[in-house]
């Protein structure tokens, strides 16, 4: 008995000194690592065999496919033949997205093109754990997928990669934040593999409600107008001393009628070539993708999977968009059980910009790109550089005030009013990843010290505002002004240059105040 219990005290002494060197150090309690999921088009499609990028078009192939077009296209334009340009423009559009393409079933045509994601180190991973606070949303692990892909198949994705973060780290839970199309990959992981190894996730400017940019531009539904034009231009110029001479001289042309001209121009040129390229290139190409279809608004599916897809995809393709449509009706309910399961859920949108300028939906507050209707689910928005009228009040009565400071979002109607966030005067473009000086902060506070936190706080309440310093801020009467200009033709050129001083006077004031810190 005395060797035998000899011999056990020894194996668990080996145990004890040998475990710490085999096992993945565990984080500290209640702390996940945080995985950014990226949007459409966040990584290059290449040609796996060469390693030679196909998506976006490189600059070669780009001069390669002007070079056969731009003369024949010249030669129309100058008789007046717009509706000859079908043609040449559909071939470099088939010639410059052929690397992305998708047959009938919705795979790759060119079966050795992929997208390239790498997953990150073990080692790698580890170090963004910080003592002391643990994993940051600024130090987030970044997440790329094959955005081609059906959501089934990205959600399988997704929890392979959860899985790899989780033994790299030791860590029993992730946050997650799903920025644009990756709103719609969270959302089908919901549906698939539920909350096991979530802690707190955030819907960020997602699509996963769809796009009324996607669903008009299926329905052909296209249009312009020189208003939403001037502002969409104004919206990305930016707030730097170049984006102001941009929306100075845009304004200035918006006044004389120049701007009425131009777009007549170029609004007859769409709709004399657009009604080919919908039949040719944007149907074989976005139609048969399948990822495409998620960011499609529910109300449009079923017209665009009987009107616009019929014939040109099989009962296979419609069985993988089919699987997200189903996600996109359950996403509340999905949501709802995740918080009943001790999830940290926040939906974090922005406004104050009109949406891609050549739909028919183009005057909908956006971040330029999706919905505000959409990426909050369900928030009333009056249209871009409008207010609701004096008399409004918030459409579901109630103690606590939902209806935004500059009156132009009623967060009432939202399926989670005291979840969603809402950030004025920032685009949806991100090149990919959160804004290293604004947005950071805030998910980090949600993640962080104020996880689970609701609207009704103090630090980062439920409408916010972007300054042109990139910092965020409560949106107040102080602090709200308008990112796309409030220049208006119907005001006098001498109005007009008084704003122009004023901007160059704000500009340089800070910075004389950049200079002094």
């Amino acid at each position: 008995m005395k060797q035998l219990l000899a011999m056990l005290l020894a194996v668990l002494l080996i145990f004890c000194v040998a475990a710490p060197a085999l096992a993945v150090e565990p984080t500290a309690e209640n702390e996940s690592p945080v995985i950014f999921m990226a949007g459409f088009i966040s990584t290059d499609t290449v040609d796996l065999r060469t390693g030679e990028k196909v998506f976006p078009p490189t600059a070669k192939s780009i001069m390669r496919g002007l070079r056969d077009t731009v003369q024949p296209v010249m030669n129309r334009v100058l008789k007046g033949e717009f509706h000859a340009l079908d043609y040449p423009l559909n071939q470099l559009l088939l010639a410059l997205l052929d690397g992305i393409r998708c047959d009938e079933n919705g795979d790759p045509v060119r079966t050795y093109t992929s997208t390239i994601f790498t997953y990150p180190d073990p080692e790698e991973i580890r170090a963004k754990y910080h003592e002391g606070v643990g994993y940051l949303a600024s130090d987030y692990i970044y997440y790329s997928y094959d955005w081609r892909q059906e959501m089934h198949a990205l959600a399988d994705g997704l929890h392979d990669f959860i899985e790899y973060v989780l033994d790299a780290t030791g860590a029993k839970t992730v946050d997650l934040i799903g920025y644009s199309m990756g709103a719609c990959v969270l959302a089908a992981y919901l549906a698939v593999y539920g909350t096991e190894y979530l802690d707190a996730i955030s819907f960020y400017c997602g699509a996963f409600n769809g796009s009324a940019f996607c669903g008009d531009a299926f329905k052909n539904d296209i249009d312009m107008d020189p208003d939403s034009t001037v502002a969409f231009i104004n919206g990305f110029a930016g707030y730097d001393l170049e984006g102001e001479i941009v929306k100075t001289l845009v304004d200035l042309l918006h006044q004389k009628g120049m701007t009425d001209v131009t777009v007549a121009v170029v609004k007859r040129l769409v709709r004399s070539v657009f009604a080919s390229t919908y039949r040719q290139a944007l149907r074989y190409i976005f139609g048969r993708m399948p990822g495409f279809w998620a960011m499609m608004p529910y109300d449009d599916f079923d017209y665009v999977r009987n009107e616009f897809a019929n014939g040109i995809v099989t009962d296979a393709f419609y069985e993988k968009v089919d699987f997200y449509h189903d996600v996109q009706a359950k996403i509340p309910a999905l949501i709802e059980d995740a918080m009943q399961k001790g999830v940290a859920v926040s939906i974090v949108t922005k406004y104050g910009y009109p949406n891609v300028p050549l739909v028919a939906s183009r005057n909908e507050n956006s971040d330029a790109i999706v919905d505000l209707k959409y990426a909050s689910i369900g928030a009333t928005a009056a249209d871009y550089n409008t207010t609701f009228p004096a008399d409004y009040t918030q459409a579901v009565p109630g103690d606590v005030n939902y209806l935004s400071p500059d009156r132009t979002v009623d967060a009432s109607t939202c399926a989670f009013p005291e979840y969603t966030w809402f950030m004025k005067n920032t685009t949806h473009i991100q090149l990919g990843s959160i804004n290293p000086t604004c947005e950071v902060e805030l998910f980090d506070y949600l993640f962080g010290e104020g996880r689970g936190t609701t609207v009704h706080n103090d630090v980062y309440p439920q409408f916010l505002v972007k300054l042109p310093d990139a910092s965020v801020v409560p949106l107040t009467g102080d602090t709200d002004y308008s990112a796309i200009g409030d220049y208006h033709r119907s005001e006098s050129f001498l109005v007009r240059i008084k704003r122009i001083f004023e901007d160059y006077k704000r500009l340089l004031q800070e910075l004389f105040a950049l200079i002094k810190k």
